[in-house]
């Protein structure tokens, strides 16, 4: 009888101690997401280190290792790390792959090219009739804010959409992300570098896609792990109820702010910008993180004394050096602005500590 017992208690043990999934994460703010919505259940890897630039990384031993072991990856996509396609193919294959920006109703803002700064210093100064396509392509890098009407649609149909999420009512929409993936992946030939120059890839930065990327990594889990699929779904609730309340708040604490100049180190923050109203003066590095020459420091260098600006905000993976050239012998603020934060906190709390390091730049804290 004691054999039995014994017998079956190790035959029932695989019953009671089943394991999370095994989920990977590329950067630190998805592994905010990921991470409140696993919240009780288990934690995500990340591949990406805190303080290191996903533009381009060589992966370590131990980041290759978890990457093999996962059962879902989750990444922004190849627009912000072209790199991490092969990995993913040859190191994950067997993993479900959640590309996020390739998922319906996320929001998508076209990458602003540098020559916003010479055609705005052109129209200004020069005769509007000279280099008219130089004019014209400075219009097209603001479609970012062009689009504002069309983008705040997409916002309030991506909360809207959350509204009858109660029951992850969103299933038929994104039942095929898997193949979403890599369908995106056509659509980035050359490793993401042609995509590069059309859409901003720091798409992290728009809380309306955060909400409807985590309903989606909610429903993705409770397809993996069905045991714990009321537990990933009131997560995601708690989530949403969080990221609604931080709207309002930050809309409050900029909405004074929304014509103060700023300048940025990397052009990262179009998406937070679009959504509270403010809007960058000009940007030293594009969003791609391609390095600019002396003569677009140069340029800056007299856009900014004809339009000064009040803060100029850095980033811990950037390099501050061209931001010092690009403002040296100016009256400006400088501060660190983190679009990454370090994925232990919220994604709320991540960007209230970011709106917060802006305003007390603007206010000379």
């Amino acid at each position: 009888m004691r054999r039995t017992l014994a017998a079956l208690c190790i035959f029932a043990t695989p019953a009671f101690a089943q394991e999370p999934p095994n989920v990977v994460v590329d950067i630190a703010p998805i592994r905010s997401l990921v991470a409140q919505i696993m919240e009780g259940v288990g934690t995500p890897s990340q591949i990406i280190p805190t303080g290191a630039s996903p533009h381009g990384y060589a992966m370590r031993p131990s980041e290759a290792r978890a990457l093999s072991n996962a059962d879902l990856v989750v990444w922004v996509g190849p627009a912000l790390t072209y790199w991490l396609e092969e990995p993913l193919e040859t190191l994950a294959p067997d993993a479900e792959h959640l590309t996020l920006m390739a998922l319906g109703g996320s929001k998508e803002l076209p990458m602003r090219e540098a020559e916003i700064l010479e055609a705005s210093h052109e129209d200004d100064h020069a005769d509007h009739d000279h280099d008219k396509e130089h004019k014209e392509e400075g219009h097209d890098d603001h479609a970012g804010h062009d689009h504002d009407q069309e983008h705040k649609d997409e916002g309030h149909d991506d909360h809207a959409g959350h509204d009858d999420h109660a029951g992850h009512g969103h299933e038929q929409e994104h039942k095929d992300e898997g193949h979403d993936d890599h369908a995106g992946h056509e659509d980035h030939a050359g490793h993401g570098h042609a995509h590069h120059g059309t859409i901003d890839p720091h798409s992290w930065l728009s809380p309306s896609n955060a909400v409807l990327w985590a309903g989606v990594i909610s429903q993705k889990l409770g397809e993996i792990d069905p045991a714990n699929v009321q537990t990933y779904a009131a997560n995601w609730e708690n989530l949403n109820a969080e990221v609604r309340t931080l709207e309002a708040d930050l809309n409050a604490m900029l909405t004074p702010y929304r014509d103060t100049p700023f300048l940025v180190l990397h052009d990262a923050f179009s998406y937070f910008e679009e959504t509270f109203g403010v809007e960058a003066e000009a940007f030293v590095i594009a969003g791609d993180g391609a390095t600019p020459g002396p003569a677009r420091v140069q340029a800056l260098r007299e856009h900014l004394a004809d339009n000064p600006v009040t803060c100029a905000f850095t980033a811990p993976q950037e390099n501050e050096s061209l931001l010092r050239t690009a403002t040296e012998g100016q009256d400006v603020r400088v501060a660190v602005l983190d679009p990454l934060g370090d994925g232990e906190t919220s994604y709320a709390t991540f960007m209230r500590t970011f709106a917060t390091a802006m305003v007390d730049c603007f206010e000379g804290r």
